[in-house]
């Protein structure tokens, strides 16, 4: 009998232990400025250090399934130029819940650059022409996924002119990114630079596509890392499926040249997902600089 017993209190040890992960929960709302109260798109959703995780649509909704997350786990939803707010899930998932996100105060700095008439390229701009290719397949899938590469700027501050992308293939009219500049410590990515959101559109055609940005005024120096954040897509052209990894099925895709042979390479999976660092390989991106 005491066996028994003990067997007992193991078995619904073990049932509160599995139960303490959730199993088919959602979390959902919507997100808006607390200022206004007008809705915010394209907020990042993630879960603290986990490969999961969306962005608000254009009215400012959002759904992340925590399936097989633990209940004490942590979501985070931030935008560039707002303060982010962080909450437990088990507080998110008994009802549609309203996020309200304030503005940051941002003092901008007058920076003055005396033009030597020159224009220098920083990044990649030197690709592998066979085989090498980064980047995303699927629909949805990528979404709030980025990709980018170490800048190595120097001690004097530039100014970005343009930025340089170098297409392999690219399934969809067009794809909307978002552009992140971040510094770099201890060799990853951290603090946001910019201060307000910048989407660029990317066409389907191959090859290099210039983006102007002359007229945003960055500013960079030192170290730093420039990534993309996959927003949203438009139709698929069918023609321009790939076939990725022997499979027999054709995937939409976006694709851009790869150096595999220097550079740094950074990736995540997810607005709060740790990043991935490729040492030796950078993706095809590059920005023109006034200094």
């Amino acid at each position: 009998m005491g066996r028994k017993i003990i067997e007992f209190i193991l078995t619904a040890l073990g049932f509160l232990l599995i139960s303490s992960n959730l199993s088919g929960q959602v979390i959902q709302g919507k997100i808006l400025d607390s200022l206004d109260e007008r809705p915010l798109a394209y907020v990042n959703v993630g879960v603290i250090n986990v490969t999961r995780g969306t962005i608000s649509t254009e009215p400012g909704e959002f759904q992340l399934n925590c399936n097989d997350l633990p209940e004490d786990a942590e979501v985070r939803f931030s935008m560039i130029g707002y303060e982010s707010q962080t909450f437990k899930i088990q507080d998110l998932l008994s009802s549609f819940n309203t996020i309200k996100l304030v503005k940051k105060a941002i003092e901008l700095e007058e920076v003055a650059i005396k033009w030597n008439g020159t224009t220098r390229k920083i990044g990649t701009f030197k690709t592998t022409k066979i085989g090498g290719v980064c980047g995303w397949g699927g629909t949805d899938f990528g979404r709030g996924h980025e990709l980018g590469l170490l800048l190595d700027v120097g001690n004097k501050t530039a100014k970005i002119e343009d930025l340089n992308l170098s297409v392999r293939k690219q399934s969809f009219d067009t794809i909307v990114f978002r552009l992140h500049i971040r510094s770099l410590e201890s060799g990853l990515p951290a603090e946001e630079l910019l201060t307000e959101n910048i989407y660029l559109t990317v066409s389907e055609k191959s090859g290099w596509q210039k983006i102007d940005l002359a007229n945003r005024n960055i500013f960079i120096s030192g170290d730093v890392v420039l990534s993309l954040e996959w927003i949203r897509i438009s139709n698929v052209i069918e023609k321009n499926r790939v076939k990725m990894n022997g499979a027999k099925t054709a995937t939409p895709v976006v694709l851009f040249s790869l150096n595999r042979k220097s550079g740094t390479l950074f990736s995540r999976r997810g607005s709060e997902a740790k990043w991935r660092k490729e040492e030796n390989w950078s993706p095809g991106f590059y920005v023109s600089v006034k200094e």
